[in-house]
């Protein structure tokens, strides 16, 4: 049996984390794509996603899946394609800021863009360097934490979630019920505002110790709480598949956790371009499921 239809909608489940999506996007039914990926469970002897109020999660056999898979298809489509007409359009460069360790994040939603004959310029930086670039040209688009004003520069609102404090199971065992944490080894970002003391401030009422660790990002923190390294502050998006995996915990808060926003900003006065508005399109989709 030829698998291939079943990879499709797969990956198409995988990035939209929705069978509707998924099948609205591959124009199938919802009963179609729901059968495929079951096939291919059955096959894998592996659950590929979890159930959530809001889409669906990959499991660690989905993610190790789509890392073999996603580039090889993306190819064959980008191989197949559209029509020649609609690629020719829209080919070229697209130019995309990200602000705080949530490149892995858009990488993820913009990975369709192969597929339209796009090349995606992802850059990583502090919002008032993202500003500038926009100001600049040097972008076309950005997604960033925080929305620093300026008359060339236009925001819209992306999305919004919460944060949340997070540790290593390892820690399980050592964590109150819903009081500060004390004598645990923290993990903070740089930055002029690092997220741990008001976060702390917010739900504890009270200063916390000092970090055992500042590293230069969101994704960095995930990466040495999933390892042990401490308690991090993590927006919930960033840290949700490894929380479903087993790999982190979430530590019982007193009080409701904090929220964040993340913002698409664009440059005034540019002209629109095709690629530009698929690009931010393809965010937007992809951020409600996040």
């Amino acid at each position: 049996m030829s698998y291939l239809l079943h990879l499709r909608s797969f990956i198409s489940v995988y990035r939209h984390n929705s069978i509707s999506r998924a099948a609205l996007a591959l124009q199938l039914t919802q009963p179609a794509v729901s059968r495929h990926i079951k096939i291919l469970e059955a096959h894998l002897q592996s659950q590929l996603f979890t159930r959530l109020p809001r889409g669906l999660a990959p499991t660690p056999a989905a993610i190790e899946l789509e890392r073999q898979a996603g580039p090889h298809l993306d190819a064959l489509e980008a191989v197949i394609g559209s029509g020649a007409g609609q690629r020719d359009a829209l080919a070229g460069v697209v130019h995309v800021g990200a602000t705080s360790g949530f490149s892995r994040l858009l990488l993820s939603a913009l990975s369709i863009l192969s597929r339209h004959a796009i090349r995606l310029d992802l850059r990583a930086m502090p919002p008032p360097a993202l500003v500038k670039s926009l100001v600049d040209r040097e972008l076309d688009v950005a997604v960033t934490l925080a929305r620093i004003p300026h008359k060339g520069v236009d925001y819209a609102l992306l999305y919004e979630g919460r944060l949340q404090m997070v540790c290593a199971p390892t820690f399980r065992d050592r964590l109150p019920k819903s009081a500060a944490p004390k004598g645990l080894p923290l993990i903070d970002l740089q930055g002029p505002v690092p997220p741990l003391a008001s976060f702390w401030r917010e739900v504890f009422g009270s200063n916390a110790e000092l970090p055992s660790a500042i590293v230069p990002d969101y994704q960095t923190a995930l990466e040495a709480a999933a390892a042990g390294g401490g308690l991090a502050v993590m927006p919930e998006c960033l840290c949700r598949p490894l929380l479903h995996a087993g790999q982190l915990i979430a530590l019982p808060l007193p009080k409701r956790a904090p929220q964040f926003s993340l913002y698409l900003a664009r440059g005034k006065g540019g002209s629109s371009v095709e690629r530009v508005d698929l690009c931010c399109r393809q965010l937007a989709d992809a951020a409600r499921n996040w």
